[in-house]
Formats: C-alpha cells, sequence, structure tokens
C-alpha cells in the first residue's frame, strides 16, 4: 500500500485535493484534457470543498462517477448532487463536461448507458471505502465483484436496492487509482485489507490495483506504515 498519512479528515481531503488538481493540470499540458471519476459518500464532501478553491483549467476537465444510487439527479442520496452542490456549481465547468450516471433509469439501461459515453481511459478514478471494505458500489458477497464489462447494474441485497457502479476492470484500466479514507471505524477493515484478510468478497476494495491511500491517523491507526 501507497499511503498518505495526514493528521485529520480534513487535512487528508486536502492533500488528496491538491494532488488531483496537480494531477488534472499536468494531464491537460500533456493530453490537452483530464478526465476524473468522483465518488460517493461523505468523505469526498470536505474534498471537493479543499478542491474548488485550487487552481484548475476546468474547461479542459471531464467528470464522471464511479457509481451512482438508484435516484434522480435531486435526491439527497445522489452522488451526482453532492458533488454539484460541493464543488461543480462553484467551478468554471462546462455542464457538457459533466457526464452523471442517469440513476432514475433501470439499472440495467443506465449501466449500459454510462459505459457508452465513458472515454477510452480515465486519467483518475477516486474512490473511497466503506466500513465492511466495500467501494464504489461493488458490496461483499455481490455478483458485481465478478461481472466484465465497464459499468454494471449490482444487486445489494443488504441494503434491498440496485446500484450502478464501475467494475473493477474500469477502475484498474485507469492511469491512477485513488482512495480516501478516513475516520476510526475504518482502522480494522484497513489492518484486514493490508494483511489480506477476507479476500475481495470480504472486502471488496481488495480488487482495487496500485492504489495510492490517502487517510487520516485515525484510519492509518491499524496499519503497518
Amino acid at each position: 500500500m501507497k499511503v498518505f498519512v495526514s493528521a485529520t479528515p480534513e487535512a487528508a481531503a486536502t492533500l488528496c485535493a491538491k494532488h488531483l488538481a496537480r494531477a488534472a493540470q499536468a494531464a491537460i499540458k500533456e493530453r490537452g484534457s483530464f478526465h476524473v471519476a468522483l465518488s460517493g459518500g461523505s468523505t469526498p464532501k470536505l474534498m471537493y470543498s479543499a478542491l474548488k478553491a485550487l487552481p484548475v483549467d476546468w474547461e479542459h476537465v471531464h467528470i464522471y462517477f464511479s457509481d451512482e444510487r438508484s435516484v434522480g439527479p435531486d435526491s439527497e442520496d445522489s452522488n451526482y448532487r453532492a458533488a454539484k452542490l460541493g464543488l461543480l456549481d462553484h467551478v468554471s465547468i462546462p455542464p457538457a463536461q459533466v457526464h452523471r450516471i442517469e440513476g432514475e433509469r433501470d439499472p440495467h439501461e443506465a449501466a449500459a448507458a454510462y459505459a457508452a459515453l465513458l472515454p477510452e481511459r480515465l486519467d483518475v478514478v477516486l474512490l473511497g471505502m466503506g466500513d465492511d471494505g466495500h467501494t464504489a458500489s461493488l458490496f461483499p458477497d455481490t455478483e458485481g465483484l465478478h461481472a466484465s464489462g465497464r459499468v454494471i447494474a449490482n444487486w445489494v441485497p443488504k441494503l434491498n436496492t440496485w446500484r450502478i457502479s464501475f467494475t473493477f476492470a474500469e477502475i484498474n484500466a485507469a492511469r491512477e487509482r485513488w482512495l480516501l479514507v478516513t475516520g476510526a471505524s475504518k482502522a480494522e477493515t484497513l489492518r484486514e485489507v493490508q494483511n489480506g484478510m477476507g479476500g475481495v468478497e470480504g472486502h471488496p476494495v481488495q480488487g482495487v490495483q496500485n492504489a495510492l491511500w490517502y487517510m487520516d491517523t485515525a484510519a492509518a491507526a491499524q496499519l503497518k506504515l
């Protein structure tokens, strides 16, 4: 594991934001654009707050999402809505370059449509990790853990709902994979992940290859670094 540990969740999110801004500028200089997939959950909101204040040529940035809930864009549960309110409404990115997952559609149709609009290769996929070790919407013991293709509809029994999610194939095809994980509730799972316990079925985040991890000291407390 390549890990950046910061004292607080805010500091971890700020460091991640600074590195993301730097990666965006480097990609724009080299290839003319930057294609990044954002994640859901509460932790990215801190990163959004820091990122919106940093210098980025947003006119050359394309935003995607690694997963979405089966809700519309105005739902409080929408990952797109969280990014819109926390970041996208505050920067000069052209609306046509924000590519949301249509969670209000039939999940299989939404997944197929999203796979069709993705670029050939994403520059960075930004992910989080749940207390159970799930990432994107790839939850323990779900069929999506072994799915092929780029984007899937994944049934999550414990939540009794469909989620639309990148596959591991899509995540691992990106140029870089970053995980922002904070909080003491993640520490035990991270220790098990570091030791390979549970495998992908038990802690799906183990399916993410060669990731950069951004953590606070509480999340990293049980790791051997």
